[in-house]
């Protein structure tokens, strides 16, 4: 709830995207960011805008032939600070600045990056802006001699198309600087691979991303016979257990369904080799439930396929990460409290630890909450618009999702439809986010309770 002295943080946080967004908006409209000879309606600036503020990868236009170098680094900001996250970007340029944080910004920081208690805010915006540029610099690394030697690329392209990937991939938006994304470099395991390591990778979170970090500290402290600090954990947190075993999980079932699905069809994986189907395979698995890259033509997949990936662009990453979805945390969750309420248990455990109910209740509420979101929008862009159902949850999901993919009708969206799907990418981004931590901040006190009774259900 807001207090009356100020803004509610989520409030705060939403209020900086969407001021971002607009600032994007003006900046993509202008003539300079469009190639020669284009023009940029107020409705493409604006989707595109929103896309590469949540970081979804969603595009109206052609972002290869479309943009100018100019538009191309608008995007490629309008990535990384919603990458970030705009509120933390800000309090970190206030703590280089100033040396210090205020507690509204603690607060606000702590929101945005879907924490329910708040951490030291200082390490994490460090933590934060080293894993991210240090990820990004490796894959650049990759890219830029890889783009130099074997596509002859000059080294300002090189470089220009390397940082601009480099950014997209870490934090999962699926803008690619070529029409076909990444279909081009399909047989190419030295720009898929890394490619897709990186986008799995942030698709963990940071403070996954932070323990493994802390794991590999405290192996060679042991390795070499120093004393470990106080803050290394000698195990893993129920957190980081649940993101790296389920990440693992739907990463191979996704493999493995692509692969059966595809495996010959014409028009996707049937003509290419058993490893490049392996390869295509994984990463048709990896891109739905975080950046929305695509190495096959998604449009000529089979529905059950698209019908797989819909439901990992539901799922999606990790919390405190860039991917989106309903995150893998609530999934499993929501999956335990099933398990737990079909064995007939009293308590919700997940290894050797018990869930708080106020967490089960928020998992229910995200769920249903993005349920009923998707839903209504399909139910509208069905009656509204002359596409198949198929095609529209595809869109919707991938849009609620911050996904990015797409069966190939995102152009051809009449203008209502192109603004909903810029609501949905910003609810699909901030939803979660504003719904899980409202709900974690706001204690609402009884003094008194109404008699039970139960009513029929099932």
């Amino acid at each position: 709830m807001a207090s009356r002295k100020g803004f509610h943080p989520t409030q705060i946080v939403a209020g900086a995207f969407t001021a971002i967004i607009l600032l994007g908006t003006f900046l993509l409209w202008l003539p300079i960011s469009a190639a020669q000879g284009k023009t940029t309606g107020f409705m493409d600036a604006l989707f595109t805008s929103t896309s590469a503020v949540t970081v979804t990868g969603l595009g109206t236009l052609d972002t290869e032939t479309h943009w100018s170098m100019f538009g191309h680094w608008v995007i490629a900001v309008l990535i990384q600070v919603g990458g970030f996250g705009i509120v933390g970007f800000a309090s970190l340029v206030g703590y280089l600045l100033e040396g210090r944080i205020s507690l509204k910004n603690k607060m606000t920081t702590t929101s945005e990056a879907s924490v329910a208690v708040a951490p030291d805010v200082k390490s994490l915006l460090k933590n934060i802006a080293k894993l991210m540029l240090g990820f990004q610099l490796l894959l650049l690394i990759f890219l830029f001699f890889r783009f130099l030697t074997k596509y002859e690329y000059s080294w300002q392209d090189a470089l220009g198309h390397g940082v601009f990937h480099s950014i997209a991939s870490f934090n999962n938006a699926g803008f690619a600087l070529y029409s076909d994304s990444l279909i081009g470099f399909a047989r190419d395991g030295w720009i898929i691979v890394p490619v897709f390591i990186t986008v799995f990778l942030a698709s963990l979170g940071f403070p996954v991303l932070v323990e493994i970090r802390d794991r590999f500290k405290l192996k060679l402290y042991k390795a070499f016979g120093k004393q470990p600090d106080y803050w290394m954990r000698p195990q893993w947190s129920l957190n980081s257990r649940i993101i790296l075993w389920s990440s693992f999980v739907l990463l191979v079932a996704g493999a493995i369904g692509v692969g059966v699905l595809e495996w010959d069809n014409p028009k996707t994986l049937g003509p290419l080799d058993p490893l490049s189907k392996v390869l295509d395979s994984i990463f048709a698995s990896v891109m739905p439930r975080t950046a929305g890259f695509n190495a096959m033509d998604i449009g000529a997949m089979h529905p059950s396929t698209w019908l797989g990936t819909e439901i990992l662009m539901f799922v999606g990453g990790a919390s405190a990460s860039t991917a989106g979805g309903i995150k893998l945390g609530t999934a499993v969750v929501l999956f335990y409290v099933i398990y737990t309420e079909i064995r007939g248990e009293a308590a919700v455990n997940i290894g050797n630890r018990r869930l708080p109910r106020s967490m089960q209740r928020q998992a229910l509420t995200i769920v249903s909450l993005t349920t009923f979101v998707i839903i209504g929008s399909v139910m509208l862009l069905r009656l509204t618009t002359n596409f198949d159902l198929d095609q529209i949850l595809f869109e919707v999901v991938s849009a609620t999702g911050t996904v990015g993919l797409s069966t190939g009708i995102t152009a051809s969206l009449p203008d209502h439809a192109k603004f909903l799907l810029s609501l949905l990418m910003l609810f699909g981004r901030l939803g979660p986010i504003v719904v899980a931590t409202s709900l974690a901040m706001r204690r609402t006190r009884r003094h008194f309770e109404y008699p039970k009774e139960r009513p029929l259900i099932g």
